[in-house]
């Protein structure tokens, strides 16, 4: 049986459950699973070949009010098995165990009423069914956060902090700005690889739903591409589009690869590799900028300013003592280190620079400048600024609509010139609001 489970962070985990004829390999969850589903249905029938039951280990974060450990334990049975000479209805039980394996949630979903063959109803059947059931695809999430409330404001239940996904777990939907930088981090790594002296492929594997890609980058020294992904080779993949979000943070991206690996739990990392070592050897090459291909014009001072922006908003993150840090030790207060070092334009903004299109870069730069901005005045959160922009650029729509409906008033007034000054600039405040947010 292939299971799909979603959460609300729009994250998905699939599962090939292969189930167990031997009773004394199931887990003690499985077990109790098991009989509680025997105590809310009818026993099976003897010799009864359509029923399934599986446990498994849970690794994927589904609720706010359950950690990410535990079990999962189910009991289905196959509605396409023939029960008494016609088909068995769907019955399902999925029970959620604790790391100490006490039951903690049961679900059940089964049938009320028997099957509807839709190649039988009449149309006048399917515009009642359809007119019915429309409306709770839209409700769902309004009946979660309402539960969710309950649980958290009435019943104090304590709330577990979303981990990111694990490795064989897929994470949510990128943004369009992610989407940018994955399409420009993608290229930059396979030119590295490509002009690498490790001479060992790659195997990149991207996050996301719309970008998401498997794919292999081999060195041109490598004289012949072999036709599979040797096991030697280095494994590089990405779990949640937050890679990309945080990686153009930094000055230096293979300072990100190790404070990922050492100062970060599982529960915060946005990326696996089989071998961190290699993957730091490999961005941490220097790769020399060839000027003349660049992007960016000498008289091109407005652009050079643009990208400037990109090195003064970046922040060194805060580090504390490797020493602890490998000893697994707390850090202690005060025991932050300072980077005085010179921020510069990063590695892979020289390469969005140097092999980009110009209009691939700009979108990149926009992105990368909106994701900085956002961590000086909006929190981090970059919606803020969307929702800042939208709202100001409503603002002076109400400008020019309320100095229109003066213009029209004050038509034969004397002061006729005056007022067409006054129409003329609020018309065009939108597009001055526009040139200047090109500027930054």
């Amino acid at each position: 049986m292939v299971l799909e489970v979603n959460n609300t962070f729009d994250e998905r985990r699939m599962y090939l459950l292969k189930g167990t004829s031997d009773p004394e390999a199931k887990s003690a969850a499985a077990q109790k699973a098991v009989a509680i589903d025997e105590t809310s249905m009818k026993p099976p029938e003897p010799n009864d070949t359509g029923r399934f039951t599986d446990a498994w280990v849970k690794d994927f974060h589904v609720s706010p009010f359950n950690s990410r450990k535990g079990s999962y334990a189910l009991t289905a049975y196959d509605p396409f098995v023939l029960s008494q000479s016609r088909p068995r209805p769907i019955n399902n039980t999925i029970t959620l165990s604790s790391s100490k394996d006490h039951p903690k949630l049961v679900a059940r979903i089964f049938s009320t009423e028997p099957a509807i063959d839709p190649s039988e109803m009449s149309l006048w059947s399917k515009f009642r069914f359809l007119t019915s059931w429309w409306w709770v695809g839209f409700v769902t999430f309004p009946r979660i956060v309402r539960e969710a409330g309950k649980l958290f404001f009435r019943k104090k239940l304590y709330v577990w902090y979303r981990p990111e996904v694990l490795k064989d777990s897929m994470g949510r939907t990128e943004t369009a700005r992610e989407k940018t930088i994955e399409d420009c981090f993608r290229r930059f790594l396979m030119n590295r690889v490509e002009l690498s002296s490790m001479k060992m492929p790659l195997k990149y594997i991207s996050a996301g739903t719309d970008s998401r890609r498997e794919e292999i980058f081999y060195p041109i020294s490598i004289p012949t591409v072999p036709e599979r992904f040797t096991p030697d080779g280095l494994q590089f993949k990405i779990l949640t589009p937050l890679f990309y979000s945080s990686v153009v943070r930094f000055a230096h991206i293979a300072e990100f690869i190790y404070s990922e690996e050492l100062l970060h739990d599982e529960k915060k990392r946005t990326f696996w590799t089989s071998d961190p070592q290699k993957l730091l050897q490999l961005l941490s090459e220097e790769q020399t900028m060839d000027s003349n291909t660049t992007n960016l014009s000498p008289n091109s001072w407005m652009s050079r300013t643009k990208w400037a922006t990109l090195r003064h908003l970046r922040r060194s993150p805060q580090y504390s003592n490797p020493k602890e840090v490998l000893q697994g030790s707390e850090p202690r207060k005060g025991s932050a280190y300072r980077d005085i070092r010179s921020f510069r334009l990063s590695a892979l903004d020289q390469f969005v620079l140097s092999n980009c299109k110009r209009s691939q870069a700009e979108k990149y730069r926009i992105a990368v400048s909106a994701l900085l901005f956002s961590d000086s005045f909006a929190f981090g959160v970059p919606e803020l600024i969307d929702a800042f922009d939208l709202c100001f650029r409503l603002l002076l729509c109400y400008v020019f609509v309320g100095t229109a409906v003066d213009w029209v008033r004050t038509l034969f007034s004397p002061c006729i010139f005056m007022t067409v000054s006054d129409i003329l600039i609020s018309c065009n405040l939108i597009h001055v609001w526009w040139l200047f947010k090109s500027i930054l």
